[in-house]
């Protein structure tokens, strides 16, 4: 086996154990293995990709779940030539965070990604929610993110795109929910994120950023760009995201490139 091959595994969110191999390749492919059949191939396409309750899948024919989190990863580390064979449905969950992921991938070697460049200025915005991009003439991707909701007023963060920024200040950041103190799952805690109430922060663990909401905000959209098969450059300007919000970001640089 290559040496640069990378298992990955773990536990999934529905309880199952999942299981993955990446390894260095000319492009980016991907391959789901069902019962050590034949794999099948799934389409490197914006238009597989699915958002649902809360979490993105990807195959419309046959699907792979819960990816986030490594594509997250894999955009930060500047991943893009590689091969992802998932053994099973289901992408290990482990705390919420891209940053075991993190840790097993940046053996990978790598190279300096394509820059996507677009030209024209995006803005999507729904209710409380917005994404604003901006051209640049620089070749790097700076992140103005902010976070409101009553429980926390505000969290805000400047994020500027590199392998070094995104291991030591997003990878680590676990997903979380808002929620009311009497939400029964927090008498027995998962292993992975967090939850805010109005009065307390429920965690198994010390929070590792005061405003680690907001940077997990940022690894979400992070992962969420992985499709563009390279690093966006520019700025953005983003409240209150979700996958739903991003994915429909996503479509709209598509259209912007072909256009």
């Amino acid at each position: 086996m290559n040496q640069h091959n990378i298992i990955i595994k773990g536990r999934c969110l529905s309880g199952i154990d999942g299981a993955l191999r990446i390894s260095p390749f000319s492009k980016l492919d991907l391959y789901l293995y069902e019962d050590s059949k034949k794999p099948v191939k799934i389409p490197v396409d914006i238009a597989e990709i699915m958002v649902k309750n809360h979490f993105v899948s990807i195959g419309r024919i046959k699907t792979i779940s819960v990816v986030e989190h490594l594509f997250s990863a894999l955009y930060g580390l500047a991943l893009f030539n590689i091969r992802i064979d998932f053994l099973g449905n289901e992408i290990p969950f482990f705390d919420g965070s891209s940053y075991a992921f993190v840790k097993k991938l940046k053996k990978i070697p790598h190279s300096f990604p394509i820059i996507v460049n677009p030209k024209k200025k995006i803005v999507i915005k729904e209710e409380n929610s917005f994404i604003i991009y901006e051209p640049s003439a620089h070749k790097r991707l700076i992140i103005e993110m902010e976070l409101k909701h009553p429980y926390i007023k505000s969290q805000s963060i400047s994020f500027n795109l590199s392998r070094e920024n995104y291991i030591t200040e997003i990878a680590p950041a676990r997903t979380f929910i808002f929620t009311e103190d009497s939400d029964p799952r927090l008498k027995n805690l998962p292993a992975y994120g967090f939850a805010i109430t109005r009065s307390n922060v429920y965690s198994k663990e010390v929070l590792r950023f005061a405003d680690e909401a907001v940077r997990h905000k940022v690894l979400d959209l992070l992962g969420d760009l992985y499709f563009l098969k390279g690093w966006l450059a520019g700025r953005i300007y983003a409240c209150n995201t979700s996958h739903r919000l991003n994915l429909k970001f996503l479509k709209m640089l598509e259209s912007t490139l072909k256009s």
